[in-house]
């Protein structure tokens, strides 16, 4: 992996030869890309995060370089250099390009990114459903209490019945369907 980074930061410093600030931060990238992940989107819990818009054949109105220090913007390159020194863990990198070899390098290096943050937000929702399903399986016990002591709603209470266990049903559908999502596909 180590290798596939230094791979697309040389290749994106002969490319981008011709913007000073994204030499700069480049080479400091360089200087240590073990810290360096390719993200295919930027989250606002990153310490530390940039944008690089690397595009060759078509003009885009993006500036060609944007840092964040924990989310805050920071547009200038060596005021985010001097802070990233003092900081550690890993930095963002989101890649904007219309290159065919950086978008074949970033793809093998954000795919993997893209699998950890698909399986978190499946584990996620597997969770949700959890909890879901414990509050229907509850309300369900309850109507079922209320049915034995008030015979008088019972006609009432029924159709409550009815709504929790078609709801439990459907989630534990849902819940099936997402185990069975994550043992036939391991890369999530």
């Amino acid at each position: 992996m180590r290798e596939e980074i230094e791979k697309l930061l040389i290749y994106l410093g002969r490319t981008t030869a011709q913007v000073p600030a994204l030499q700069m931060v480049i080479g400091y990238l360089m200087s240590d890309p073990s810290r360096v992940r390719f993200v295919a989107a930027l989250e606002q819990g990153r310490a530390l995060s940039m944008a690089v818009s690397a595009h060759r054949r078509i003009e885009l109105p993006l500036a060609p370089w944007q840092g964040y220090i924990r989310g805050v913007p920071v547009p200038d390159p060596l005021t985010w250099i001097q802070a990233a020194r003092t900081m550690s863990g890993e930095i963002a990198v989101r890649v904007s390009s219309d290159d065919a070899l950086v978008l074949q390098l970033l793809n093998s290096l954000v795919a993997p990114e893209k699998a950890r943050q698909e399986r978190v937000q499946v584990e996620d929702r597997m969770q949700n459903l959890r909890v879901e399903l414990d509050r229907a399986l509850d309300l369900y016990n309850e109507v079922r209490h209320l049915m034995e002591i008030d015979q008088d709603r019972h006609q009432e209470l029924e159709k409550f019945l009815s709504m929790a266990e078609t709801e439990m049903q459907n989630m534990g559908r849902e819940l099936a369907h997402l185990k069975e999502r994550m043992t036939d596909n391991p890369s999530l």
